[in-house]
């Protein structure tokens, strides 16, 4: 099977659920956990040893960052959270060296690798790692908005009483405060979002901003956020081990916004195979050129 030997650096809460959610997908991969904390690392592969009980077809182990250097698939999630009153461009400055680093230490890269960017601020990082790699764009992208997304398509969902996977909807841009949602092209069963029942047009915005809102909530909880964008990691590997062809927003170069930010991509065994464009109006338009000049502003 293509692409069975995945890597994933950094063995904190986003890393070790991401490790657990492939675990219960039931992948058959061998997974490497590589983090600088050696002690923590073998911690929690001691740990997710124990839900392999259920899960005879994968393996799981600590790794060097050269063993990384070799996987099929190399997912980063290492670097610090941003923590109550720190902006993005503080936190960008101390994950920027953390990423900057791990790429120097898995040199050579095999050619032929994936590479899945989690840490945060996910769009400029992404951008970072696509220069440091060396890879085409198409092979290093982030998870982008594709949990904003699925938040959205959940929280329409249970208003109106339908399966979330019935919503086709899509958060694009920023992975962050400036993402907007395609509401123009948004339907359920082929009607448009605001027609169909149990749905308000002037609720739109409060929906926007109800997802948006979700992460902060979380964190304000518990501290972190990780069981979501853990299953959004394992679900991008699995739509690229079994070639499934999934359209799903993830956060990539896109040269008419001349940065990476976050478009419906189709994704197969070699990575991103085509971006798609969505219609939009007018406004919708402009919120999307905002958010790619915030992060052009981030960038320098």
């Amino acid at each position: 099977m293509k692409h069975s030997k995945i890597a994933i650096i950094g063995a904190g809460f986003v890393g070790s659920t991401t490790a657990y959610a492939l675990l219960l997908k039931k992948i058959t991969a061998e997974i490497i956990l590589v983090d600088i904390n050696e002690t923590r690392c073998r911690g929690e592969i001691l740990d997710l040893s124990d839900a392999l009980f259920f899960d005879g077809a994968s393996q799981i182990r600590a790794g060097t960052a050269q063993d990384a250097a070799k996987a099929d698939i190399i997912i980063i999630t290492a670097g610090q959270a941003q923590t109550p009153g720190q902006t993005r461009l503080e936190l960008l400055k101390t994950n920027k060296s953390i990423i900057s680093d791990i790429f120097t230490a898995i040199k050579p890269i095999n050619p032929q690798t994936i590479i899945i960017m989690v840490t945060n601020p996910l769009d400029t990082l992404t951008s970072l790692a696509q220069s440091l790699s060396g890879l085409p764009h198409s092979q290093v992208f982030g998870t982008g908005t594709f949990l904003d997304t699925l938040r959205i398509r959940g929280i329409i969902a249970q208003q109106v009483g339908v399966a979330a996977a019935s919503v086709n909807a899509y958060v694009i841009g920023e992975h962050g405060d400036s993402q907007c949602v395609a509401w123009s092209s948004a339907d359920i069963a082929g009607t448009p979002i605001s027609e169909f029942p149990g749905i308000k047009k002037e609720n739109l915005e409060r929906i926007a901003q109800q997802a948006k809102d979700k992460a902060y909530e979380i964190i304000a909880c518990k501290g972190s956020t990780s069981f979501g964008i853990a299953t959004c990691a394992a679900a991008i590997c699995e739509a690229i081990i079994f070639n499934q062809k999934i359209i799903m927003p993830l956060s990539t170069y896109i040269p008419e916004y001349a940065v990476c930010l976050s478009m419906p991509a189709i994704l197969g065994e070699n990575g991103i195979e085509k971006i798609l464009s969505i219609p939009l109006n007018d406004d919708e338009q402009k919120q999307l050129e905002n958010s790619a000049q915030q992060l052009r502003n981030l960038l320098k």
